[in-house]
């Protein structure tokens, strides 16, 4: 019997050993499945665009476990910051920053993070003395160079953004090159607001140069071209800028008009016709019905309007029409056709006429640069007839700053 005990006691010992490194797996199991559950409930907030709770379980999964890749922290921090945690972004930044094992290229990755933090909390100084040092790092000299750029915008520095990038051209793509032209416009509109002429069109010209689209560039020119009698000029620029932009036509057709004198009533229209192949815009359409009404007949004006209307139904067209049929009708109807126009024009007066193409951000106004984006040249005339069913909203802005 003594035996046997004996015999058995290694099963025994090895079936203790199996079964409690069972329970030590399946211990650390549950562990692991938790420490993973944090993680699909972040990526499903994340996913269903609840960013509040997905930032909430990334941080429990980071908390859960010491052991994390610099990558995950640094995404997290991330997180953080778009979230609007901006003290907490710059804490988390910072404490990678400390860490014994990292890197020279991850430190340069952290140092970038850190700058949009503090750019994002308005520490722009910070930000500068971060980014001025990156610059020097062959790593990080693109980015360092974006974001200064980007932060001298911010600050209205124009000048120096401009300074920048001219000692970076190897980083100036297509985008900080237009970017780089609105810093142009800015300077111009300043000396503008001075009645420098002269250097404000010498800032217009280099913008045109630095950007080719620069529609804003253009118009500014032929303004000031207007102002010292010079419409023919005037007029090149115009065309220039419909050229680059046939969708700002309708913000073009009140200067053309000063390129004009009485008598060029034919020249006027043989510009709006061409234009006409390029936009089919209420505001244009109006333009050449009037002309056609002063050197032709409203019969002709009616006659084209309708026909256009017919093609691109338009809110604006349809009140056109309505304010040149009062001739010849009764004064009972007369006054009936008052009291529709009133109603459509009054519907028409609130409504938004600007629209970001980026970030759909509306308004009655023209902003060169979006307020809610903050991209230059977004901002599109908005034809009515594209007006859905779900009916018109007004934007309260403020009146933006005028360019010359």
């Amino acid at each position: 019997m003594f035996e046997l005990l004996f015999l058995l006691l290694p099963v025994a010992v090895f079936y203790g050993y199996v079964m409690g490194s069972r329970q030590a797996n399946k211990s650390q199991q549950s562990e692991k499945t938790r420490k993973i559950g944090f993680l699909t409930k972040g990526i499903n907030y994340f996913l269903y665009r609840d960013k509040e709770k997905a930032v909430d379980e990334f941080i429990r999964y980071y908390d859960s476990d010491g052991e994390h890749s610099f990558e995950e922290g640094l995404a997290l921090g991330t997180l953080l910051r778009e979230r609007g945690d901006l003290e907490k972004a710059i804490r988390f930044h910072n404490n990678l920053l400390t860490t014994a094992k990292i890197e020279p290229v991850q430190r340069t990755a952290v140092l970038l993070e850190l700058a949009r933090d503090f750019m994002s909390s308005g520490l722009l100084d910070k930000a500068e003395d971060i980014l001025r040092e990156l610059i020097s790092y062959n790593s990080a000299k693109k980015a360092s160079v974006r974001l200064l750029v980007t932060l001298y915008e911010q600050e209205k520095e124009w000048q120096r953004a401009i300074d920048l990038i001219d000692s970076f051209k190897q980083f100036a793509d297509e985008g900080i090159l237009k970017r780089q032209s609105e810093f142009y416009c800015e300077l111009g509109n300043e000396s503008y607001s001075r009645k420098n002429y002269a250097k404000a069109n010498d800032y217009f010209k280099k913008a045109s140069i630095v950007n080719k689209g620069c529609v804003r560039a253009y118009l500014n020119m032929a303004k000031i071209m207007i102002e010292i009698g010079q419409t023919k000029n005037a007029l090149t620029y115009i065309q220039e800028a419909v050229k680059s932009d046939p969708e700002m036509i309708p913000i073009c057709l009140k200067s053309l008009a000063k390129c004009f004198y009485p008598g060029q009533e034919l020249q006027h229209l043989e510009v709006l016709n061409s234009w006409l192949q390029l936009s089919d815009s209420p505001q244009l359409v109006m333009a050449v019905a009037d002309l056609i009404m002063a050197n032709k007949t409203p019969e002709e004006a009616e006659a084209f309007v309708m026909r256009l209307l017919k093609k691109s139904p338009s809110f604006e067209l349809f009140s056109y029409i309505l304010g040149n049929l009062y001739e010849g009708l009764d004064p009972k109807n007369q006054e009936r056709f008052a009291v529709l126009k009133s109603i459509m024009d009054a519907h028409l007066a609130g409504n938004y006429r600007y629209i970001c193409k980026h970030c759909g951000f509306k308004s009655s106004v023209l902003f060169w640069q979006c307020p809610s984006c903050h991209r230059w040249e977004q901002m599109k005339p908005h034809q009515i007839s594209e007006w859905g069913a779900g009916g018109v909203r007004t934007v309260a802005v403020e009146k933006p700053e005028k360019d010359a």
